[in-house]
């Protein structure tokens, strides 16, 4: 009878703590980082917001609102404490003299965040307004206070790196007390909070420790770590979790060790759900932990270094990378299959890192990036790619067996289009085919894309369905050939219409009867000629114009032209003889090469190579 007490005390404890108000850095005070979201967010950008340098922190939504910091950027940028709408992305206001890596802590109408300065900062929330200064950080060095306030019984705690210190404040923002470990931690680690006790890491005697700490101040216990605790420490399913640079560890709530595993910690602090730790790597994993046996469920590889701390909602874990091309995941929870990505693409010479960690918030992901800019990415919502098909044999995968489908049908496209490019990002997306009914009718269904599947809502069925400018397409998507120019829509929704779906991927397509697939060019002097030969496939009759061309660095250009005639379908070599005028000057030259009909020559460009190099020399 006691156990089941304590089982249903616990289990109270832990709805309350999912039930609390999501207003702090990692979403709540045990820092779980589990959110609640009705649908899977997607790869849609409902809006994107400049703020210039480097967004570190984690954005925080409170009452409509978005709250983050940006800190030290390249060139002219614009420091604050901003206030976006969360909604729009409109900027409501900007404090310039808070700036850092702090997460805000909401409570009511007052943020409370960490500065480059060292001080902590009560703000007002509707005008950015400082209402009061606490220093507590006197060596801030090139941090001040990066840790994110936590919020928990009406009282204020945040930890200083220099001397590994625990502050209690107030909501007026007086201190009642610290506690001083004396070392130094790490810059950007907080505290976290459950059941009365507050967790924190500390450093005594170069002994680094997790502590529990009563809310009066008295020390419950500590447990040494084998080296710096990296992250913040996570609560769930009675245990805290906190990495090192060596190891990952389930520390019980009454101090003693449940398990700990070899792990690459860095600053990603884990989130707890499903019975699962998940968290990122420095070798740029990231890990699925059974959260009582420390057993691993699965891992999945990024493209980097993983200090973001990852976010799960709704079956999905959100996650990103600390890299140049900084890339925002998607994962199945419960299996780590990729949903989706989204690589940010910075010009030459720029670092597109993400520290900053997803905050999930009214079905919708939040997040900072080196770039300087919040995105706001949606549930709902429609994307368009356009895509260059050709008529031919390409394969899938469907439970593990090949099929060949022509390039030029709805499915073609559908595969084409889950990898495509925007302004600034590299997207991509899964897609899952059923092939129960290929025997039998030759077609596949479409199962899954970006992770939204067949599921019933009350009496109706939410699924995919195909659509052309007219009409639902009445055969599968391998059946169903594309016209040069024509549009089809996958809308998710109920199949009744096209408006009633909350998703629709929409694809133009372009047929093309022809493709080059290669080049190759060899040398020339100037005065001289050098000899292209363009690899091209032709799936049509008739007679066609190859043009290869370019410019070098100050602007002298070199030009060929061709024609050829095909009886059919055929690949062949094409030569193109280039002139490269005495004029010109020596170098490296990039060409192009384009393939017209003749008789659309020079008006409507079939396809588009390159560049590759020609070497000119005197």
């Amino acid at each position: 009878m006691l156990k089941l007490r304590v089982l249903i005390v616990t289990m109270a404890l832990l709805m309350l703590m999912s039930a609390a108000s999501a207003t702090t850095f990692h979403g709540d005070e045990a820092r779980t980082g589990n959110f609640t979201a009705n649908s899977t967010i997607l790869p849609i950008v409902a809006w994107k917001t400049e703020l210039t340098g480097l967004v570190g922190a984690s954005p925080i939504y409170s009452n409509g609102h978005i709250y983050v910091a940006n800190w030290y950027g390249w060139g002219e940028w614009s420091p604050g404490l901003y206030s976006l709408n969360a909604s729009s992305g409109i900027i409501e206001w900007r404090n310039a003299n808070i700036t850092g890596a702090s997460s805000v802590a909401a409570n009511g109408e007052v943020l409370i965040v960490g500065n480059l300065s060292g001080h902590l900062y009560y703000v007002n929330a509707s005008n950015g307004r400082i209402e009061k200064s606490i220093l507590l950080e006197t060596s801030p060095s090139w941090w001040g206070i990066a840790s994110s306030p936590l919020i928990y019984n009406d009282s204020v705690y945040v930890t200083t790196f220099s001397s590994g210190t625990l502050w209690k404040l107030d909501l007026e923002g007086n201190v009642l007390w610290n506690h001083t470990t004396g070392g130094e931690i790490s810059h950007y680690t907080s505290p976290a909070a459950y059941n009365g006790l507050i967790f924190f890491a500390g450093n005594e005697s170069g002994v680094h420790k997790l502590f529990a700490i009563h809310e009066n101040g008295t020390i419950a216990w500590e447990f040494p770590v084998d080296g710096k605790i990296t992250n913040s420490p996570s609560i769930g399913y009675g245990k805290i979790f906190v990495a090192t640079e060596k190891k990952l560890y389930a520390v019980n709530f009454y101090g003693s060790e449940a398990w700990n595993v070899s792990f690459n910690g860095s600053m990603s602090t884990a989130a707890v759900a499903y019975g699962r730790v998940f968290i990122g790597s420095s070798n740029g994993k990231l890990y699925c932990f059974n959260a009582t046996t420390g057993e691993e469920l699965w891992n999945f590889t990024a493209n980097g270094k993983i200090d973001s701390s990852p976010a799960v909602a709704g079956g999905v874990v959100y996650f990103a990378t600390n890299t140049p091309e900084g890339t925002i995941y998607a994962l199945d929870a419960f299996t780590g299959k990729a949903l989706w990505y989204y690589r940010l693409k910075p010009p030459e010479g720029s670092y597109y890192n993400i520290m900053s960690s997803p905050f999930v918030a009214e079905d919708k992901l939040y997040i900072g990036t080196d770039s300087g800019f919040i995105y706001c990415f949606d549930s709902k919502g429609k994307i368009n790619v356009s895509v260059i098909l050709s008529p031919i044999n390409v394969s899938v995968v469907v439970n593990g067996k090949e099929y060949e489908v022509r390039e030029d049908t709805a499915l073609g496209a559908l595969m084409k289009a889950l990898n495509y490019t925007t302004e600034d990002a590299e997207v991509w997306f899964e897609v899952t085919l059923d092939d129960s009914c290929y025997e039998s009718y030759g077609s596949f269904f479409v199962t899954s894309i970006m992770g939204l599947t067949t599921k019933s809502v009350g009496d109706s069925w939410i699924y995919w369905s195909i659509w052309n400018e007219t009409s639902l397409l009445s055969v599968g998507a391998n059946l169903y050939y594309l016209k040069d120019g024509e549009r089809i829509y996958y809308g998710y929704g109920d199949g009744n219409s096209l408006e009633n779906c909350s998703v629709v991927l929409e694809i133009d397509a372009s047929v093309k009867p022809v493709e080059i697939s290669n080049i190759s060019v060899s040398s020339a002097k100037l005065g001289g000629n050098a000899t292209a030969w363009v690899s091209v496939e032709v799936w049509e009759k008739g007679l066609f114009v190859v043009v290869v061309s370019g410019l070098n660095e100050k602007g002298d250009y070199i030009a060929g032209v061709s024609t050829f005639y095909v009886g059919g379908e055929k690949s062949l070599e094409v030569p193109v003889l280039l002139h490269v005028p005495q004029r010109n000057s020596a170098g490296s030259y990039e060409l192009y090469a384009g393939v017209y009909r003749f008789d659309e020559y020079p008006e409507k460009l079939l396809f588009l190579y390159g560049p590759v190099s020609c070497e000119v020399s005197k």
